[in-house]
């Protein structure tokens, strides 16, 4: 299994979605994915389900602790 797919599994990520990199630094023990909507894919809004623009695009960093 590859890393991408791994880590898509572990996160729960689904289509539309995908986990385009998965990077890890051991010094920092820290590992960086990387998601990103799939190319051509529509964003629907979650609660009246009609087909959006989205909003934002913004890199976020979360941290689990």
């Amino acid at each position: 299994m590859r890393d991408k797919d791994l880590y898509a599994r572990i996160l729960g990520i689904k289509s539309p979605w995908q986990v385009s990199s998965v990077e890890l630094a051991l010094p920092e023990r820290e590992v960086t994915v990387q998601v990103e909507q799939e190319a051509g894919a529509k964003q629907c809004c979650s609660t009246c389900g009609q087909i959006s623009q989205g909003y934002d695009s913004r890199k976020r960093r979360w941290q689990h602790l």
